[in-house]
Parts: structure tokens; C-alpha cells; sequence
């Protein structure tokens, strides 16, 4: 995750009294086709962005959601203890959320990294994310959807469906450093309907529980490591 759970709270704090973008306890809009130079910072509140809108800086929460509407431009969204979701072909510079759910709607452009730690990331048709895709505790399931870095997890299923393509590597750290005695519970990657991952498959760690079914011409041009393999 890019930032801290700490430092995020203390930039909001720190700017909740200079910043007419910034609302506690209350939602904040920007209306359809409005331009925003600044960013938008909110606590107990949702940020809702219009259709064709465009947000030159940031969009963050605590306790909150953010939600973006269709043709529009924003900068990096990051939230914690909320969801986001991107509308068709919105897009943004990074998203981040920390205790929340990331949707992501037809033609969505993620410029960079998309990531959450207790939350699903999902996408429809014609999705791109330019850069990474991680979760820590969360499931991803992608269809027709192009991610051009990694994907990766420890305890979140991933789906790729209908011609997605990963042209890195999916990667599952189960390298365990505490609670050795612990199993982890069994994590599934489907690679199915023409998708294709063009790096590896690589799980770390002991006795980590991993299965990937390949279906319905999915495939790894890679290795796949330290996993059980199925094909359908």
C-alpha cells in the first residue's frame, strides 16, 4: 500500500483547516462536467464525483466512499474504512483503500497501481490498470481486462475471465513469518475463456494450499511454481 494508515490520517488532519475541499462529517460532489484544480479530502463523508467531471488533484476518505462517474479524470483515490468505484470509462492516476472494495467499470483506465488490503477488486469488460494489482485479504476477478504489471496476493482468490491478460507475473506470498502452526485456507486462481498470464505463477512459502485451474483455453506462458495445477 502506497501510504500508511497513519500518515494518511495525519495529511488529512493536517489540511482539514486550510483546504476549502476538505469536509468533516459531511459528503462532498463535484457536479457533472465541473473542473476541480484541487483535490478533495473528506472525513465521515463520501466523495461523488459527476459524469465528465475532472479532479486535477487527489480524492481521499476516512469512513467514506468514493464514487466517480463516467468520462471523468481524477487523480490518485485512496480511502480507508470505504469502497471506491470508477464508473465506464473513468480514469485515474492510482487507487488505494484500506478496508473497502474497489469496482471498476467497463473501460476504466488505472494509469498506475491498484490495491487494497481487506477488500475485492473487481473489473468489467475492457478495464486497463497500467501497473500493479495487489490485494492482502481480498478476492480479484477480471474480465476481458488488461493488467500491464503484476497481480498479486496472500489470502485472496483471483479470477481472470473472458481474455484477460496479466503481461507480468501473478504472485502469492505465503511465506509465513508468524503463526507457522496456522494453515493457510485454500486460494484458488482461475485462468479461464481465452485469458492469458505471459510471466509466472509463483507461490511462496511452505505447504501454502494454492490451486490454479487453467479452463476453456486460459493459459501461462510462464512457469507455474509451488502450486497445485488443474486443467479443464
Amino acid at each position: 500500500m502506497k501510504h500508511s494508515v497513519l500518515a494518511m490520517l495525519a495529511f488529512i488532519l493536517m489540511t482539514c483547516g486550510v483546504s476549502s475541499d476538505t469536509g468533516i462529517n459531511k459528503n462532498l460532489f463535484v457536479a457533472d462536467g465541473e473542473h476541480k484544480s484541487s483535490g478533495l479530502r473528506s472525513v465521515n463523508g463520501s466523495i461523488t464525483v459527476g459524469n465528465e467531471a475532472r479532479v486535477d488533484g487527489d480524492c481521499t476518505t476516512v469512513n467514506g466512499e468514493i464514487i466517480i462517474g463516467e468520462n471523468s479524470v481524477v487523480g490518485e483515490l485512496s480511502c480507508v474504512n470505504g469502497s471506491i468505484s470508477l464508473d465506464r470509462s473513468a480514469k485515474a492516476k492510482e487507487v488505494s483503500c484500506i478496508n473497502g472494495s474497489i469496482h471498476l467499470n467497463g473501460e476504466v483506465v488505472i494509469q498506475g497501481d491498484i490495491s487494497t488490503v481487506n477488500g475485492s477488486i473487481t473489473g468489467k469488460r475492457d478495464v486497463e490498470v497500467l501497473g500493479d494489482m495487489a490485494t492482502v485479504n481480498g478476492d480479484m476477478s477480471i474480465l476481458q481486462t488488461l493488467v500491464a504489471g503484476n497481480i498479486s496476493t496472500v489470502n485472496g482468490d483471483i479470477e481472470l475471465l473472458e481474455s484477460s491478460l496479466v503481461k507480468g507475473d501473478i504472485i502469492v506470498n505465503r511465506d509465513r513469518k508468524s503463526n507457522k502452526k496456522r494453515p493457510f485456507k485454500e486460494l484458488i486462481i482461475t485462468v479461464e475463456a481465452g485469458s492469458k498470464v505471459k510471466g509466472n505463477i509463483e507461490v511462496k512459502g511452505e505447504n501454502p494450499n494454492v490451486t490454479v485451474v487453467l479452463a476453456d483455453g486460459g493459459e501461462v506462458l510462464g512457469n507455474i511454481i509451488n502450486a497445485e495445477v488443474i486443467r479443464k
